[in-house]
């Protein structure tokens, strides 16, 4: 369901407002931000900013606002990522709001970060509307509008006090907007898209013509575009928490009296979370006792390990929602458990819960690459990810969060493709010889995946073999499966690794006291070769086995690395260098027209953001969360949470590039068309290139200066 056709007082909403050194919107600048959810009040943002200009005392007379207050506050950078996250997938309202969009804009443009909103309402046009253009010639500004909807003006000309008025404002007109027929935001689109000639003085001033953009960008989304609710939300979000674990010998009038006690749809049947034998729901409970009068007794006392169902069909807390509603569909179930990553039951999904957030409504690529059987089924599934990536970025999904269902499907592939491989040993009557865990190396890794990936992969097996010559042949087998895994993907689309990163390889194919070796040559010696393996396995992911063989090794080799400064020196020199993506006139340095994006920008910032987290002990793999990990340490400058911003950006330009590649039959690649970018865009490039020259003093700061 498109925004258009959401009514109002259902909308996300953000009430946004600034304070600024003037009224001109292309140079003046921020000294104050303030938002609140009209909705939710404990939903703020109220943030000084240091202008980096002296203040005029004109306009400090009206907020008050002067160079003292400010001296010490951060710049717009610093805080400007933290309004975007607040700000994203809201409409934002305020009262004239095209100037502040307009005077954010053009901070975003000066400081070279990117700003997007997903739509906007401006406070006064609405009351224009409302109570009409009479009645707005004696209600010329905010405080008379307040006044006149009885709101309070505490706080006037702080930047959150008139996000607080214009929010209150905004539900007190509803009532009159629905008496002129405005009821949905696409109504009110179109009402304030009639008010020319205030939207005419508004756009002379310098300022963002909210209408117009509203009238221009909603008619471009079809409604046939696959609902991105499902892919941008994860099991974690929605699961229902606190299980119930009942014995096998747990008795139907027994369950049915916990269930009833504690409002439950369904339990599980086990002795403990990470020992789950089955499940049992109010369904079952039904059937159960839905007997003859004379029989209801018997059926009382059946135990619960007599009628479970089992086993538990299981998703991971981390999954995206349409892995869950895909597995619904396809096993005709009403519930799902929900387990950690080392196994253990923390929650379940039911049917009932699904259909309250409309996930049904959703039309989801499914789940069938963890239900393949052959390469063909896998391929078949894997073509369907460009329409996927094409339809969730037309719906404003942040190519981030794609690269993450890229990835997620990526990780699925291995998975099965691991599983396979084992069942085709085993019915050669040749089991896996021990425990093991397939992991998931580089980008998909760290869910930063787009459509031009190939294989990244390894094995890691348990330490069980007792002689030279059983631990000879747990090699060949665990080899010999990386091999079947390789054949496998390969032929379901996803290509063999040119560098030979894959589990079939020896190297990449170690027992848990191999690899624990093989960190610790990388570490010790760091030739070049060493720092290369270093940066593919250090963002490795399970994706399939036993997760405590992969733990011991991350945290192993997490310690060893944060200790080594020596080692930590030669890694950082990895980003030097990424100057040669700018021209002797500071211009992107192009081939037939395209800038290597990966090479220039991602690979830089996200080798920047991996050295940092290993120096301070960070086992997050994902650029944004070790960014995130990185700030709380308080040891780093704010400048560091700008680059998982600038990784965001490009990875957009990159997956919309390689959209539009696919389309014209084109290989999707890791290079953009510069001719295909806004000047906008083209801008904050060059803005994010300039903060890559300074990536490595930067890094040494960091490092070496503590």
């Amino acid at each position: 369901m498109g925004l258009a056709t959401i009514v109002l007082d259902n909308l996300p909403l953000l009430s946004l407002d600034l304070e600024t050194t003037g009224l001109r919107p292309k140079t003046d600048r921020i000294v104050q931000i303030g938002a609140v959810d009209p909705f939710d009040n404990a939903i703020q943002f109220d943030q000084l900013v240091n202008p980096g200009i002296p203040i005029p005392a004109s306009t400090t007379a009206i907020h008050h606002i002067d160079d003292a207050m400010v001296a010490q506050a951060p710049n717009l950078a610093a805080v400007f990522s933290s309004l975007r996250v607040l700000a994203a997938n809201r409409v934002l309202i305020g009262y004239n709001i095209g100037f502040d969009l307009a005077v954010l804009q053009a901070e975003a443009n000066r400081h070279g970060l990117e700003w997007e909103w997903t739509g906007a309402l401006c406070i006064r046009q609405l009351a224009t509307i409302a109570l009409g253009s009479q009645a707005m010639l004696m209600i010329s500004d905010l405080e008379a509008l307040a006044q006149h909807y009885n709101i309070s003006q505490a706080n006037r000309h702080t930047a959150l006090g008139d996000a607080v008025m214009s929010a209150g404002i905004f539900q007190a007109m509803l009532p009159d907007l629905k008496e002129k027929s405005v009821t949905t935001l696409g109504d009110a689109w179109r009402a304030v898209g009639e008010l020319d000639q205030t939207r005419l003085l508004q756009a002379n001033a310098g300022w963002v013509d909210v209408a117009a953009l509203n009238q221009q960008t909603e008619p471009l989304r079809s409604l046939a575009r696959i609902d991105p609710f499902p892919y941008q939300h994860r099991i974690h979000e929605i699961m229902l928490h606190n299980p119930v674990i009942l014995p096998a010998e747990t008795t139907v009038l027994q369950a049915a009296e916990r269930m009833k006690l504690a409002k439950l749809d369904c339990v599980f049947v086990g002795t403990s979370a990470d020992k789950i034998e089955g499940i049992v729901s109010e369904r079952d409970v039904v059937h159960a006792v839905a007997l003859p009068l004379s029989e209801v007794a018997t059926a009382r006392n059946i135990q619960l390990g007599a009628m479970m169902s089992a086993p538990v069909i299981t998703v991971r807390e981390q999954d995206f929602m349409h892995i869950g509603l895909g597995r619904i569909g396809h096993h005709d179930i009403r519930h799902l458990g929900v387990v950690d990553e080392n196994g253990a039951l923390t929650g379940w999904l039911s049917l009932r819960e699904l259909t309250r957030q409309r996930l049904t409504q959703a039309v989801v690529i499914g789940d069938k690459l963890s239900t393949a059987i052959s390469a063909e089924d896998m391929r078949s599934a894997l073509q369907e990810l460009p329409l996927l990536a094409s339809s969730l970025l037309a719906d404003g999904v942040r190519g981030d969060e794609i690269a993450s269902v890229i990835s997620g499907e990526y990780r699925s592939s291995l998975r099965r493709a691991a599983i396979l491989a084992e069942q085709m040993l085993t019915e050669q009557g040749r089991p896996p010889p021990c425990d093991y865990a397939v992991l998931v190396l580089g980008s998909a890794g760290r869910g930063e995946s787009l459509l031009a990936a190939d294989q990244d992969h390894a094995i890691i097996y348990a330490d069980t073999a007792d002689s030279a010559q059983q631990a000879a042949s747990h090699q060949s087998w665990f080899e010999e499966s990386g091999q079947l895994i390789a054949d496998i993907l390969d032929s379901a689309g996803i290509p063999y690794c040119p560098g030979k990163v894959m589990s079939s390889q020896p190297e990449w194919c170690r027992s848990l006291k191999g690899w624990q070796e093989a960190i610790k040559s990388w570490i010790g010696k760091s030739r070049p070769q060493d720092l290369l393996n270093v940066d593919i396995f250090f963002d490795f992911a399970l994706v399939h086995g036993d997760a405590q063989l992969a733990g011991r090794l991350r945290r192993m080799m997490t310690e060893r690395a944060a200790a080594n400064r020596g080692f930590l020196k030669l890694l950082a020199r990895n980003t030097g260098g990424a100057q040669a993506g700018m021209t002797l006139f500071g211009g992107l340095k192009t081939d037939n027209g395209r800038f290597h994006i990966k090479l220039h920008i991602l690979l830089p910032l996200i080798e920047t953001l991996r050295v940092l987290g290993i120096s301070r002990g960070i086992e997050a793999q994902n650029s944004a969360a070790r960014a995130e990990a990185l700030l709380k340490t308080g040891t780093l400058p704010a400048e560091i949470g700008q680059f998982s911003e600038d990784i965001k950006f490009s990875l957009k330009l990159l997956l919309r590039q390689q959209i539009k590649d696919i389309s014209a039959g084109l290989a999707p690649s890791s290079k953009i068309a510069v001719e295909g970018l806004s000047p906008s865009e083209r801008h904050l490039l060059k803005a994010i290139q300039g903060r890559i020259k300074h990536l490595e003093p930067l890094i040494q700061a960091c490092l070496f200066d503590r």
